[in-house]
């Protein structure tokens, strides 16, 4: 009894003191915001981790789901409509309000020793037109085949055809026209800067895009659908038209139009794109980098790449070409985007349908070797 008594004693006059001092707590704990900023790092990077982990896996899916049927060239072409579909959607194709193109004006232009030129103008929507220039050669006897030339950025149809000089296409169309082919040289919605064109308040090429996908088309949607129902009534109504004999070939932008335009309108039987072709993985990493100034949306990388887009054009005769000397694409990115595309004709038997064609100029048309290939597969 003794015993416990002094040990309480002990205990509450020494031991429970500075048991008690040493769990005093402060009014109000505090430190420095930097003693956590390790945290605060290392939950980012772990996302970015997962982030970059999910980017390959989404690269890798988008670079291998195009798989249609190469069994056979009917059963590879019936398999395309989902894709077919899928690119339509991806671009706002057809706009709303859509409709048969109908020509409201023909107007004759000039003439010369070659030709002689129309301005034509097709109503695509109510109140909205396509326009374009319409050559016809002089040359010819009967139904003729007839390119559709599309000009690039910043252009117009006049360039394209020559009226006035414009170095990039090198006098295309009246190149085209000595050789017996007629060309429909539709226009895109562009300010022509080298032509002076004033700025267009409240109408700019990028005002009425952003416009536009808010009301679930894009201007490339709409401009694609000025070029096929601009087409088709020029068929319609132009008997000197083949409409078996139907090709397209177009220059940077227009290169792009070309692609696409092609792939969505079987009717084009022959495209050759000229001086824009991409790696789609490549673009996909670049979209994702810091910098990266790309417009981004949720379907990117359900999207088809130029690989793909060019599959919905194969059997038909595809030739891509660029400039070794163009500093706006890179030349080893399109040449393997180019061997998948080889792939799609290979396996179906058709190798000699496809070409990849290197010239050594810049951003520029290589008029001879699309005239060989349209005289190959055109005539």
């Amino acid at each position: 009894m003794k015993t416990k008594v002094i040990f309480c004693i002990i205990f509450f006059i020494i031991i429970f003191p500075a048991f008690a001092k040493v769990q005093e707590l402060p009014e109000q704990y505090r430190e420095k915001f930097s003693e956590s900023f390790p945290i605060r790092k290392m939950q980012h990077l772990e996302i970015k981790e997962y982030i970059d982990k999910l980017l390959e896996e989404s690269i890798e899916q988008s670079l291998t789901f195009f798989k249609p049927d190469f069994s056979g060239i009917e059963q590879y072409k019936n398999s395309l409509q989902p894709y077919r579909e899928r690119l339509s959607r991806t671009l706002g194709y057809p706009p709303p309000n859509a409709k048969k193109g109908v020509i409201t004006k023909f107007i004759k232009a000039g003439e010369d020793v070659h030709c002689t030129i129309y301005r034509v103008w097709v109503e695509i929507i109510d109140g909205v037109t396509a326009y374009g220039i319409y050559m016809l050669p002089k040359n010819i006897k009967g139904k003729a085949p007839l390119i559709i030339a599309q000009h690039g950025g910043g252009g117009n149809p006049e360039a394209i055809c020559d009226l006035d000089t414009r170095i990039n296409y090198h006098s295309f169309g009246p190149e085209a026209v000595k050789r017996g082919y007629i060309v429909w040289a539709p226009a895109l919605a562009m300010r022509c800067g080298y032509g002076g064109d004033p700025d267009i308040p409240g109408a700019n090429r990028n005002l009425l895009n952003r416009r536009l996908k808010l009301l679930g088309t894009s201007i490339i949607g709409l401009e694609i659908h000025k070029i096929i129902q601009s087409t088709k009534a020029l068929i319609k109504n132009r008997p000197e038209i083949d409409e078996n004999r139907v090709g397209m070939t177009g220059l940077s932008w227009g290169g792009y139009f070309t692609l696409h335009t092609t792939a969505l309108f079987p009717l084009i039987k022959v495209a050759v794109p000229s001086a824009s072709f991409v790696e789609q993985a490549a673009v996909l990493r670049r979209t994702a980098e810091d910098n990266s100034k790309r417009p981004v949306d949720k379907d990117i990388f359900r999207n088809l790449g130029n690989s793909q887009v060019a599959g919905l054009i194969c059997p038909r005769p595809l030739m891509v070409q660029l400039g070794q000397k163009d500093t706006l694409f890179d030349l080893e990115g399109a040449r393997r985007e180019a061997k998948k595309v080889e792939s799609y004709y290979k396996k179906l038997g058709v190798s000699d349908r496809f070409k990849f064609s290197e010239h050594p100029g810049g951003h520029v048309f290589h008029i001879e070797s699309i005239f060989e290939f349209f005289d190959k597969h055109l005539r």
